[in-house]
């Protein structure tokens, strides 16, 4: 029997047994991990698996590096969805239709709960002045103090510079208020007509995905709100993110539009700035000009599109594991 460890109330449940489980379920984001790709939940597993002589077995819905299997000497990972997991990918599989493109908003980005990575995001948005409330949700609110407060813990002494690219004059009104478009977290089959009108009018959608500040790639099934729509998307996500997407999930990026450098980034603050540069170029085009860039990506969104419905990228997922 496989025990689940999702939080520190479970940790302390499996400490309590005497006699270790077949095997250890992680769920859920964990919290992430840190620039030692290590993580608190984690570090407990491989000292309890320690404590008992053994080496455990662990599965996670996510594909981890090297470097944390090299940090957890007792534990041997791997990769398995969990059932939520396969119900979300599935959620769009009898969704077809979408509105005719058009280029109505620069970006359009979905921000749900308030991690720190997402307070960042908008922040840095707003900053830039690409938030339209048609098209930018924020669920939460937040203050100037606890972006600061994020900047330092991230960039230190260099917090000052850092500060220009996420604070304006309005940040604190700004913050302060909270926006969204009535979706469910939870019911993607639902939320994907909600949300069609404003990823088919948007050049680009900026995923925020859950805890970005983590160094471990966190996938879930946000790209697949533009894969369906036929849309560009790109993440605000952990390092290498992109990549894991691409060599792990199997969907192809769109190197002809977006230089992946800011990928490679391990500073979170630094990753987000790097990503808005890049893409800063694109701001000003003409809906036509955007017309044509999309043009450029068309055989890759097409492959996306179709990867996605036929069925191979789950059957890319579960092949991965017996």
């Amino acid at each position: 029997m496989f025990f689940i460890v999702n939080s520190q109330h479970s940790i302390n449940a499996l400490l309590a047994l005497h006699t270790p489980p077949a095997g250890i379920f992680l769920y859920d984001h964990l919290g992430g991990f840190d620039s030692h790709y290590k993580n608190p939940l984690v570090t407990a597993i491989d000292q309890y698996a320690a404590t008992h002589g053994q080496t455990l077995l662990v599965k996670y819905h996510q594909f981890l590096p090297q470097q944390v299997q090299k940090n957890y000497p007792n534990l041997k990972f791997e990769f398995e969805l969990t059932d939520f997991a396969i119900k979300n990918f599935k959620s769009f599989t009898n969704y077809k239709d979408f509105p005719v493109r058009r280029y109505e908003h620069f970006i359009c980005s979905f921000n749900g709960i308030g991690h720190v990575s997402r307070q960042l995001l908008v922040a840095a948005l707003h900053q830039r002045g690409w938030i339209n409330l048609a098209a930018v949700s924020k669920n939460f609110s937040f203050s100037t103090k606890m972006i600061d407060g994020h900047i330092q813990s991230y960039v230190g002494d260099q917090a000052r510079v850092y500060r220009k690219f996420f604070i304006t004059a309005d940040s604190e009104q700004f913050f302060q208020t909270v926006s969204g478009f009535g979706h469910d977290s939870f019911s993607h089959a639902q939320n994907i007509n909600t949300l069609e009108n404003i990823l088919t009018s948007s050049f680009l959608n900026i995923i925020s995905e859950t805890v970005a500040t983590s160094s471990v790639p966190y996938v879930t099934e946000k790209s697949l709100y533009s894969v369906v729509t036929k849309g560009l998307f790109l993440a605000y996500a952990q390092p290498s993110w992109h990549r894991c997407l691409e060599q792990q999930y199997g969907l192809k990026p769109y190197h002809n539009l977006f230089d992946y450098k800011f990928d490679s980034i391990t500073n979170p603050v630094s990753r987000l700035i790097e990503l808005l540069g890049m893409i800063s170029k694109f701001e000003k085009l003409s809906a036509a000009d955007k017309h044509d860039l999309y043009q450029l990506e068309k055989d890759a969104i097409e492959y996306n599109y179709h990867y996605y419905f036929s069925g191979k990228l789950l059957t890319t997922l579960l092949d991965q594991y017996g």
